[in-house]
């Protein structure tokens, strides 16, 4: 069968520098290399606490998970696999600050996405599209981010984008790459749900783009080999879900889903999840509940979803670019590779719109829109202009958003990489010096878990009451030994903002140590007929 036609990109380089060193087989293991040490120590130094938003997760969910895995269970929780929870169990036998083990291997899942990024690009490209590329993805703020950030973005990127990679790695279909292609996407999917994107995005590449230019009927097989290694790869947890939850795909995804559609703009986000969310019970409910809404929230999230990314994720400086790719994509065809790359993130793309818009969340889809950028910087009519007789003007202007994407990562992620509450930290080793382990495992009352982890308690949502007796009602109902009272707590619940002051505690609460900027103090609890 004849080869399909390739799209007319010029064949000289964007960037004539040390085009050997480019095409070198260690230039992407020296690019990651690179990335992990200078991010890895930048993390550590640096990063020392995790913070209120995505890292809440963390702290409240995966090391607590982590835990009673290495006793012996394995929890089933409501929103992602087990995945990552088995990954710090593992990491917990040799370390115990699960946090900066965490933080590690987001840095490390960052430079492994890296790799397969240089490697998939100089699969569908060119050695010179791929070192760009890989660079703009590097310094992108929300990829740096991220690269510190404890928690599973980065896992799950590095897990999707080497899945990618070996579905795409050979120009004929490789079924050892196909594979290793299909176990990885089943794991990308136990560590976030939102992976289940690949079961129709790939069959749809395959029939559909015929990147192995295969006959119709190896493209079905083909199709068949890869869904059916997926559920063979994710079977043995839906399984366990079905047989302690009673459902193979068991997750509770469908609130969040429920609060774009109903909540988000409406109402607080403490109150849908405290009241709001017990109404809905399942997907089909939450669908049918209101149709009309539910298909006009999706047709408007594909517009505000869209724009976000180019602007938020990407930045308009790059966007602009990604929408002249794509109209010379369409003016020109891409090859079928490179059309079943794009399929791909066109149905993760898709899968997003059911959920609130989040940068970290459309990290999978940054490859994509830099590659649409770059196509647009290889324009034939572009590389007619140059400078000193080698260098594109094209290659220029990604020079300019390379410095100019870094120094846009520079000024957000200096201020952004320490904004963890490190008053937890200050209280957390006053606690250890002055208390000691005897508490451990006893019950605190916090807005955020953080604080639960440092004095390793059992953290306890702070209530959703409006009096300071329905809080000691709910202290006694919970046992609690402790309560945490800090701006996040105040701004959260203001009726006990008097609470940030040691000197007005009521009876029931004494103060045992406190900072005093941020405002925040650790309470005793002194209930009669609380132990």
């Amino acid at each position: 069968m004849a080869k399909p036609k390739q799209p007319s990109i010029p064949s000289t380089s964007l960037f004539p520098f040390f085009p050997e060193a480019v095409n070198h087989r260690f230039a992407g293991p020296v690019l990651a290399a690179l990335y992990f040490v200078v991010m890895g120590f930048i993390a550590l130094k640096y990063h020392v606490v995790g913070d209120y938003n995505v890292e809440t997760d963390f702290y409240w969910s995966y090391v607590p998970q982590a835990k009673h895995i290495l006793q012996g269970t394995i929890p089933i929780e409501d929103f992602h696999g087990p995945a990552y929870p088995v990954i710090l169990a593992i990491l917990a036998l040799f370390t115990r600050d699960l946090f900066h083990a965490g933080v590690v291997l987001s840095t490390l899942a960052a430079a492994t996405a890296l790799f397969f990024i240089f490697g998939l690009f100089k699969k569908l490209f060119r050695a010179d599209i791929a070192l760009i590329g890989t660079l703009l993805v590097a310094v992108n703020t929300t990829f740096v981010q991220y690269s510190y950030t404890a928690g599973t973005d980065m896992f799950f990127l590095a897990l999707a984008l080497a899945s990618t990679f070996f579905l795409f790695k050979d120009d004929e279909l490789n079924r050892r790459s196909l594979i290793i292609a299909a176990i990885l996407s089943g794991v990308a999917y136990l560590t976030r749900y939102n992976g289940i994107f690949i079961v129709p995005a790939v069959p749809a590449a395959i029939l559909l783009a015929n990147p192995f230019r295969q006959e119709m009927k190896e493209r079905i097989r083909t199709s068949a080999l890869f869904v059916g290694l997926f559920f063979l790869t994710i079977a043995p947890w839906g399984v366990y879900c079905l047989i302690e939850k009673g459902s193979f795909f068991y997750s509770k995804n469908y609130l969040n889903i429920a609060y774009e559609m109903f909540a988000k703009g409406r109402i607080g986000w403490d109150q849908y999840w405290s009241v709001e969310a017990k109404q809905f019970t399942s997907l089909t409910q939450v669908i049918f509940a209101d149709p009309g809404l539910f298909l006009s929230t999706l047709f408007r999230n594909v517009i505000e979803h869209a724009s976000s990314d180019l602007g938020k994720l990407l930045g308009w400086h790059i966007g602009i670019f990604s929408l002249g790719g794509i109209i010379l994509f369409i003016r020109e065809k891409p090859s079928v590779r490179v059309l079943s790359y794009f399929l791909l993130a066109f149905f993760f793309f898709g899968v997003l719109l059911l959920v609130f818009y989040g940068e970290r969340f459309s990290l999978y889809l940054l490859p994509a829109y830099i590659a649409l950028a770059l196509r647009a910087l290889t324009w034939q009519r572009l590389a007619e202009y140059r400078f000193w007789k080698t260098l594109q003007v094209g290659g220029l202007i990604g020079f300019v958003l390379l410095i100019w994407s870094a120094t846009n990562s520079w000024e957000f992620n200096r201020l952004t990489i320490d904004s963890g509450p490190q008053e937890v930290v200050v209280i957390g080793k006053w606690f250890e010096q002055n208390i000691g382990e005897g508490e451990s495992g006893k019950v605190i009352i916090a807005r955020k878990p953080h604080i639960a982890y440092y004095l390793d308690m059992q953290m306890q949502l702070f209530p959703y009451v409006e009096t300071y007796e329905e809080l000691v009602a709910e202290m006694r109902k919970t046992n609690a030994s402790y309560l945490y009272f800090s701006v996040m707590e105040a701004g959260m619940r203001p009726q006990f903002r008097n609470l940030l002051d040691p000197r007005n505690a009521p009876p029931e609460l004494r103060p045992l140590t406190y900072v005093a900027y941020p405002p925040a103090v650790l309470y005793k609890v002194q209930l009669g007929d609380t132990p």
